[in-house]
């Protein structure tokens, strides 16, 4: 025979249906229970995805940055008319100014960059594990370890290899490859054909020296006027078409002024306020 519990033996009372609901309630949550908890949930996946979200972001703008290369720092260096002057620098690079030649040098996030806004100059790079760039009137020059020189005035950016080669590229142009003793001319952003380097003329300014061989009366002008504040004007063009060859003192540039009269048919007018104004005969 079987036997009842106790609490139905002694008729206590008790509902064994109310003991199982009860016993039911204690162990499954109450529908206010799993709304609480299922908010919490929510609020917590809300907070793992604005983190993630926020990572994300911040990786992104990461890249941004690292792809803009930004300068972080910057310095302006220029050299006065008829000064030349030497700069070594953060990299241990060296360069050499030409007179009048204004730069920026700028350190860059990724990069060694160097603008040249007006002038010349001659870098010597240091290796390095960040590319060196200059840049002038839409133009870049990517060491590729070397020693090269930039110049750039009114006739344009003009590159010249002297050890080692260089990558010269512009917006307007495909980039091109200069090799040791290869030199190129940019105007207006167009990459011209390379040439070869006439190395004494390119590197004369260094010695103090102004070197032509068959130049155009036009560019020794440009070259004048770099060492002088006063301009120097012809009052015809066409007389820009007249050559011009020798060596002279980029330090005395009034005698070869003075000069020109008797090496080329024209009459050199000077006015008061020190301007030159070269005519035809």
């Amino acid at each position: 025979m079987l036997e009842r519990p106790d609490d139905l033996r002694r008729g206590t009372g008790a509902d064994p249906l109310s003991t199982f609901e009860q016993a039911l309630r204690d162990r499954v949550p109450s529908r206010e229970a799993l709304l609480a908890e299922g908010k919490a949930q929510t609020a917590r996946q809300r907070r793992r995805k604005q983190a993630l979200g926020g990572g994300l972001s911040v990786l992104l703008m990461a890249v941004a940055l690292w792809m803009a290369d930004p300068a972080w720092h910057s310095e302006e260096v220029r050299t006065a008319v008829g000064q030349r002057d030497s700069l070594t620098l953060a990299d241990g690079s060296q360069v050499l100014l030409n007179s009048a030649t204004h730069l920026r040098v700028e350190r860059r996030l990724r990069s060694r960059q160097i603008e040249l806004l007006a002038g010349e100059a001659t870098f010597t790079v240091e290796h390095a594990d960040s590319p060196f760039i200059v840049r002038s009137q839409g133009v870049s020059v990517l060491d590729i370890g070397t020693v090269f020189n930039v110049r750039s005035d009114a006739r344009g950016v003009a590159v010249a290899v002297l050890e080692g080669e260089v990558e010269v590229s512009s917006t307007q142009s495909p980039p091109q490859r200069l090799y040791n003793g290869q030199q190129v001319l940019a105007t207006g952003g167009r990459i011209g054909a390379g040439g070869v380097v006439d190395r004494v003329r390119v590197t004369a300014w260094q010695q103090g020296k102004l070197r032509f061989d068959g130049t155009p009366l036009r560019e020794v002008i440009v070259d004048i006027q770099r060492y002088r504040l006063a301009p120097v004007r012809l009052a015809d063009p066409r007389l820009g078409e007249l050559r011009v060859s020798g060596e002279f003192d980029s330090a005395a540039i009034e005698e070869l002024i003075e000069l020109l009269p008797a090496i080329l048919p024209v009459l050199v007018v000077r006015g008061g306020d020190g301007s030159v104004v070269i005519s035809g005969l």
